[in-house]
């Protein structure tokens, strides 16, 4: 049976919701604890909704056979875990899971295991729960209906503005962390350099005149100080900055974020990002 728009989007919705139940679920079975899953803040997980509703509308008449369904959403929904994941790394420079640990992956986006999950989930839900939902959704009165789905689709969209905001500014400050910490260490490195040469020209000034050697040695050595000094002082003022940076509070959305994807990298500024996880996972622990 086709369809309608109004259909899809409610469907996209529910198994969007249901997906992050089940996402929830399996990270309190797994770290006994709460877990917030899913790449936006309210309880909803877009990659479930797309992946079967891609299923229903594409494979519903393959319903009757078992295994072509069953194949049919291993491809499916595998490719838009790909592409997702794909699109996401390449909008946010940031990849959200890691599946390269595992065997028979493709860049890390998809694995055999997880393809093979859902392909069963999908068949599962296509022949036991999606009729029983299909048809709660269908005895929604049209009106009320239409203005519940419109409520819900401003937040989902307020909640996806909200997180991409969070995302792009999370972005800028490990950038900056980066860049500081590079400074940080060219001024360690100028301040080391620094030194050796001024010890380097005073031996060789050492086969001069006694007289001549301490005048020059004077001046190599306040001169010496004088810049050491500077480096100092610049250094001291980019570790202040990179500690108030560090122990500036991340937003609610990133620490959600964080803690939803453990195994996030990210392609410019990894070391700024282990550093940053560390330093609030430590906080937290003290806390």
């Amino acid at each position: 049976m086709p369809v309608s728009f109004y259909e899809a989007v409610w469907i996209f919705l529910i198994y969007a919701f249901l997906g992050w139940c089940v996402e929830v679920a399996f990270a309190a079975f797994r770290s006994g604890t709460f877990v917030n899953r899913g790449f936006l803040n309210g309880p909803l997980c877009p990659v479930y909704g797309c992946g079967v509703l891609a299923v229903v509308v594409t494979l519903s008449p393959l319903e009757q056979n078992i295994f072509l369904l069953f194949l049919g959403s291993f491809l499916l929904v595998s490719a838009i875990e790909l592409l997702t994941g794909f699109l996401l790394e390449r909008l946010f420079h940031n990849k959200w899971w890691d599946y390269s640990e595992r065997k028979f992956n493709i860049h890390g986006y998809i694995c055999l295991l997880f393809s093979v999950l859902w392909g069963v989930g999908c068949t599962i839900v296509l022949k036991l729960f999606h009729p029983i939902i299909y048809k709660v959704i269908r005895l929604i009165p049209q009106t009320p209906g239409k203005v519940l789905l419109i409520l819900l689709c401003n937040v989902f969209l307020v909640d996806l503005a909200i997180t991409v905001a969070s995302i792009l500014k999370f972005n800028e400050r490990l950038k900056l962390l980066n860049e500081i910490a590079g400074k940080i260490k060219t001024i360690s490195d100028e301040i080391g350099e620094n030194i050796y040469g001024g010890v380097s020209v005073a031996v060789e000034k050492g086969g001069e005149l006694k007289e001549s050697f301490d005048l020059k040695a004077t001046e190599l050595k306040e001169s010496v100080d004088s810049k050491t000094a500077e480096w100092k002082a610049e250094r001291t003022r980019l570790q202040q900055q990179y500690h108030s940076l560090m122990s500036e509070n991340v937003s609610f959305g990133m620490k959600r974020i964080m803690r939803a994807f453990p195994r996030m990298k990210s392609n410019a500024h990894q070391e700024a990002l282990l550093k940053l996880k560390n330093y609030w996972n430590e906080k937290r622990r003290r806390s």
